[in-house]
């Protein structure tokens, strides 16, 4: 058994098809240098599948964060990675008894994930861009709130919580006519079980009164999802814009959420009252809670905003 420290060029075999490791992009000529993003629970990897020359993304987890709840988590997200924002749910699950020539020759890979690799831009990448955030438009906030909206939803219907929902988990469209969900092995579904590490959400979306499970549960989105739509509705406004840090990857910093009368606060709910009457109420009400439960639904917000976009 050898240490997982792969190098561009390096191959990889997963089930009958090879994959190699792609060099990174800003070293192209560094011989060690691997294109891998490091995050809390893991690194991800571009590899390149050989056979149909696609690009994918190896996650592998760090010890704390394995476990077969990646196995269970892995095969509700197949079932539902046909719903609009989930494309990063078609993905396979590296195990011993499913793929033991890669777990065997490198015991870190046990419960990697291997998945689709998309090039985009996050909504947190997008708040930090000051360019960007100058041309973000208007039409732009109602097409990227209402797809996100949508895919809130559709969670929620089904009893599923992404879990985290931050900008840094939103990928968007190049158009900002659609999202991506990032990061989706936190997921909570009906039945399974629950992971030894649970979330309890990210700086800038996390309700002041979290239950003991966190935000793994079935109305653990909507706070934060209340929070990320809030974003996207008011951040064409420049005087939303002025009351925000320089460098700032949220609307609210972590201290202001849900702390009324704040300059920002005042300039948000300004915003939202000249777009509809309901979309601030259903802030309002979100600002307000003492629990997750009650926040409104993300049904709530999907059909407000088609009510008054659409």
């Amino acid at each position: 058994m050898a240490q997982f420290q792969p190098f561009p060029g390096m191959f990889l075999r997963i089930g009958s098809s090879y994959f190699e490791f792609m060099p990174h992009p800003l070293l192209p000529e560094d011989k060690e240098a691997v294109f891998v993003l490091e995050g809390g629970e893991a690194l991800v990897y571009q590899v390149r599948n050989l056979d149909t020359q696609e690009r994918c993304a190896l996650k592998v987890f760090k010890a704390s964060y394995r476990g077969p709840h990646l196995v269970r988590v892995t095969e509700v997200l197949q079932r539902h990675a046909h719903l609009p924002g989930l494309y990063l749910g078609y993905r396979i699950c590296l195990t011993r008894t499913h793929y033991p020539e890669a777990v065997e020759a490198f015991p870190e890979l046990e419960y990697a994930v291997l998945m689709p690799w998309i090039e985009a831009r996050t909504w947190a990448g997008l708040m930090l861009d000051q360019a960007a955030s100058v041309d973000y438009s208007f039409e732009q906030a109602r097409q990227v709130a209402l797809a996100t909206a949508q895919i809130l939803w559709n969670l929620e219907i089904r009893g599923l919580a992404h879990g985290d929902v931050a900008g840094g988990n939103i990928l968007l469209t190049p158009q900002l006519s659609g999202v991506q969900l990032l990061d989706l092995e936190g997921l909570y579904a009906p039945g399974l079980p629950q992971p030894r590490k649970v979330s309890w959400g990210s700086p800038g979306y996390q309700h002041r009164n979290l239950p003991r499970q966190g935000q793994w549960c079935p109305q653990g989105d909507r706070f934060a999802g209340a929070v990320l739509l809030t974003e996207m509705l008011t951040w064409w406004e420049p005087r939303v814009r002025a009351h925000v840090a320089d460098h700032a990857e949220t609307l609210f910093p972590p201290q202001e959420l849900q702390q009324s009368h704040t300059p920002l606060w005042q300039a948000v709910r300004d915003v939202l009252r000249s777009l509809s009457r309901d979309l601030l109420y259903l802030f309002d009400q979100a600002w307000s809670s003492s629990s997750l439960m009650e926040c409104p639904e993300l049904a709530t917000w999907a059909m407000t905003l088609y009510s008054v976009f659409v």
